[in-house]
């Protein structure tokens, strides 16, 4: 199972599923720059603002 974690506030140290991260982008996302959730995983994972563990 795939899982995340962001060393970046608010949500510092914590560590997410791929269904944990589809709620993090409904709630937290620009939908103006992020119109769709694989757009934005693949920009955050690409940033290195969340990795993969």
């Amino acid at each position: 199972m795939k899982r995340f974690i962001t060393y970046e506030e608010p949500l510092q140290n914590r560590v997410f599923t791929y269904s944990q991260m589809k709620e993090v982008y409904r709630d937290m996302a620009d939908k103006n720059e992020y119109p769709d959730f694989i757009t934005w995983i693949t920009d955050m994972l690409k940033s290195g603002v969340f990795e993969e563990v």
